[in-house]
């Protein structure tokens, strides 16, 4: 018999533990993510602060079910798919995603919000891009997505050195030149940047 999680009078089935108190559970015939906060108060406020700043936001981010303040415990929408990074690892990511991922940008940057960019905190799918982690700063300039987290999204040695720090083996042979990979995301900055 599978584990099951009781959160606020709903009983949730464990399918796979994904963190050290992180679960894919079940109920009804839909999948959610389910975290535990445990007794770190701190970080269960910053999650659900974080919730709230990106709902009302515009970004695109799994909707939160249900939480249980008294015992820190969220349900959060799973959304199924592979990363972006992982996408990219397989080849180059449609212009959709990265025209998604300026909107992402546009919204945040309205609601004077500092997101993580990096490609493995997205997750592509049903033509819809997902900001997965309920991480969020306080925005102070465009610069680094404009200059530096927009080249994660390709090819470039700076993807390739990133996937090498979390262990990745990436292929450099697929790193296209500097000069096509800086006209064609300049390119695609002056469509989509706004």
């Amino acid at each position: 018999m599978k584990e099951e999680i009781e959160v606020k009078r709903k009983v949730f089935t464990i399918l796979e533990q994904i963190g050290e108190h992180s679960y894919k559970v079940e109920r009804k015939g839909q999948y959610f993510f389910l975290k535990k906060f445990e007794s770190d108060n701190a970080k269960f406020e910053a999650f659900c602060e974080a919730e709230h700043q990106l709902r009302v936001s515009g970004v695109s981010s799994p909707k939160c079910y249900l939480y249980d303040k008294k015992e820190k415990i969220a349900v959060i929408e799973f959304i199924e798919g592979d990363n972006c990074l992982e996408a990219l690892l397989g080849g180059e990511l449609l212009e959709s995603v990265i025209e998604q991922l300026f909107k992402t940008f546009w919204y945040a940057k309205n609601d004077r919000l500092a997101l993580d960019y990096h490609p493995d905190n997205f997750v592509y799918t049903k033509g819809k891009l997902y900001y997965l982690p309920f991480k969020v700063g306080r925005f102070v300039n465009n610069d680094s997505f404009v200059q530096n987290d927009i080249r994660l999204w390709f090819f470039t040695k700076e993807f390739v050195e990133y996937c090498h720090q979390l262990g990745i083996d990436a292929e450099k042979s697929h790193i296209k030149s500097d000069y096509e990979l800086n006209k064609y995301i300049a390119l695609l900055t002056v469509k989509y940047y706004k």
